[in-house]
């Protein structure tokens, strides 16, 4: 039973409590704390005498957490300094400012407001010619003003300052300035808020931005290239800046999962978004707007999926873990072996291209999480192509492996991979009719479907048939299986969906590769066949349009790749008959 005791409401507007006990814990409650969907926020009602000057009767805080104890301690905090800014505020108008502070202005409407203000001038600066007689000793001025900024001269910071005025009153900003000096009158010390502070440092990098882009149009460049980061995207041909914090982290994610214009994603890459987006969720919140969002958090994001451990999803004992940071606590009190810098590193590359599609859409102007990834170290292998011993020995061991080809998946499937640098789940999952004649020419047709995914949009793509592979008898097999009216090309093995197919096969494969042929060293794996079949397209010179037409890997972007409908089945085989690789020794036909 809880025994409930009042506590007398502070005077004035601040946020009144009440206390009570929980078995031997007192609890206090904080008047004004309110849940919105998962995360709390603070109302505070506006003093009477202040509504004006404010311009609203009631402030809303977004606490930016879940938990009721943490935002308790976070309102408490956030009521004390509404307390003293209100009073900061009649200060303010005491002095005969026309306008008093309505409340912090966030790291993000900072930024908005500086990007906004050096995308008007890079509009004004596009049109304006620049004068080539006098260039030398423009270029010179400029030059100057550029190390006066770079190195805090005080007349440029002066310069600096007034410009941060004028944004602040002009956008009667809740920034208080110092007052205006008058003739006879003693001025007092003045303390600058960390909100102005902030504002003269964005705006210092604004104006080094600034003369940097203008020197390079006098040096011939267009102009438009970024030289700080924060400017990145924002230029004479970019379109405004959003004004407003709009959409939240939540409805944003919602519309990305959504989106049709990602529809020829595979399932594997959506899935690589769960583990981010559920992260994201717990530690920044889903109600926190987008664009307010810091670097600061996005590091706090990737921390606690560093902290996960690895194939968290096949291990009980985590199933009952509601939250991620509960799963990284039950990982370190078990020692369980945490994910690989690699994984993390592609956890990190999802979080910032969410923020990049965000940017795309219009939704924001910075990522905060770009080069966030962290760098790979000297003790990390990358992957490798198979030398030919290697293959070799991986030849050779087909047919004892296969079964003598009564396991038919187990011989193919290495063979495909080497004369056609498929990836594993296109292989495992090939049907008959994917197997087809385009241009005369007998090749893998690849399309997505319901039951297929690709990892890329350059993944759907028709692959001929290597020479090789005919020889051994791939083609009579196909036929073989259609007149039975079979439909998957390998039905012994494994696996309802592609992934299953995919991981079972994997599993064998380095298991059969580890501890029969004795191949374990680091970096080598079923995908080090399609290294090799890269280094093979390299050394037979194939251009590199056809490479990437038989690879599916991704295209440059360039103009001139946006015309015709890409390089013919027919002009694919002739350049596929040119790899080899030499010294192999293929396995018999089983």
């Amino acid at each position: 039973m809880k025994n409930k005791r009042k506590i007398k409401p502070v005077q004035d507007t601040s946020a009144t409590q009440e206390c009570y006990t929980e078995g031997s814990e007192e609890v206090t409650k904080v008047v004004g704390l309110v849940r919105r969907g998962s995360t709390y926020s603070l109302r505070r009602r506006v003093p009477t005498d202040l509504v004006e000057a404010v311009g609203k009767r009631e402030i809303t805080i977004s606490l930016g957490t879940s938990d009721y104890k943490a935002a308790a301690k976070r309102a408490r905090l956030e009521t004390v300094r509404l307390d003293v800014e209100w009073d900061n505020q009649r200060d303010a108008l005491k002095r005969g400012q026309t306008h008093a502070l309505a409340s912090t202005v966030s790291e993000a409407e900072l930024r908005r407001l500086v990007l906004s203000d050096f995308w008007s001038s890079q509009q004004v600066t596009s049109i304006v010619r620049v004068e080539t007689d006098d260039g030398l000793t423009n270029l010179e001025s400029l030059e100057a003003e550029l190390g006066g900024l770079e190195t805090g001269d005080p007349s440029s910071l002066a310069g600096v300052f007034a410009h941060a005025k004028t944004l602040i009153l002009e956008g009667k900003l809740p920034i208080n300035l110092p007052p205006d000096w008058k003739i006879g009158e003693h001025l007092g010390a003045f303390e600058a808020s960390p909100e102005l502070t902030r504002l003269l440092e964005l705006l210092r990098r604004s104006d080094v931005e600034k003369i940097k882009r203008l020197i390079d149009r006098f040096e011939g460049g267009h102009g438009d290239n970024a030289f700080d980061p924060l400017f990145a995207g924002v230029s004479s041909i970019s379109r405004a800046p959003s004004a407003t914090e709009g959409i939240t982290l939540g409805d944003a994610i919602k519309r990305f999962e959504t989106d049709p214009t990602r529809a020829h994603l595979g399932d594997t890459a959506d899935a690589k978004y769960v583990v981010t987006f559920r992260t994201m969720k717990e530690v920044i919140g889903a109600e926190r707007h987008l664009a307010s969002i810091t670097r600061a958090e996005c590091a706090a994001v990737q921390e606690v999926i560093a902290g996960l451990p690895a194939n968290v999803s096949k291990l009980k004992p985590y199933a009952n873990c509601k939250t991620m940071r509960a799963i990284v606590t039950k990982a370190a009190e078990r020692q369980d072996r945490l994910m690989s810098p690699g994984t993390v590193r592609v956890y990190t590359h999802t979080l910032s291209a969410f923020f990049n599609w965000a940017i795309r859409k219009g939704l924001l102007v910075i990522n905060p999480a770009t080069r966030l990834a962290p760098a790979k170290g000297s003790a990390e292998v990358s992957r490798r192509p198979f030398t030919v011993d290697e293959l070799n020995k991986i030849a050779s061991g087909l047919p004892e492996w296969s079964d003598d080809g009564r396991l038919p998946g187990r011989y193919w499937v290495p063979l495909i991979a080497i004369f056609s640098g498929m990836r594993l789940g296109e292989i495992v999952s090939l049907t008959v009719d994917e197997v087809a004649v385009r241009d005369q020419v007998e090749c893998f047709v690849l399309r997505k479907t319901q039951d297929k995914s690709l990892k890329t949009a350059g993944s759907e793509r028709v692959v001929p048939l290597h020479p090789q592979l005919k020889q051994l008898g791939l083609l009579q097999r196909v036929a073989t299986l259609r007149e039975q009216g079979v439909t998957r090309l390998f039905p012994d093995l494994r696996g309802g969906t592609q992934d299953e197919l995919s991981d079972l096969f994997q599993k064998r494969f380095s298991y059969w590769l580890k501890t029969v042929l004795a191949i374990n060293e680091r970096g080598v794996s079923f995908h080090s066949f399609r290294h090799g079949f890269r280094d093979a397209l390299r050394e037979a010179g194939v251009p590199i349009d056809a490479t990437r037409a038989l690879g599916g890997w991704a295209r440059s972007g360039g103009v001139e790749e946006r015309y015709g409908q890409g390089t013919r089945p027919a002009t694919l085989a002739r350049w596929l008959t040119e790899v080899e690789y030499p010294d192999l020794i293929l396995p018999p036909p089983v």
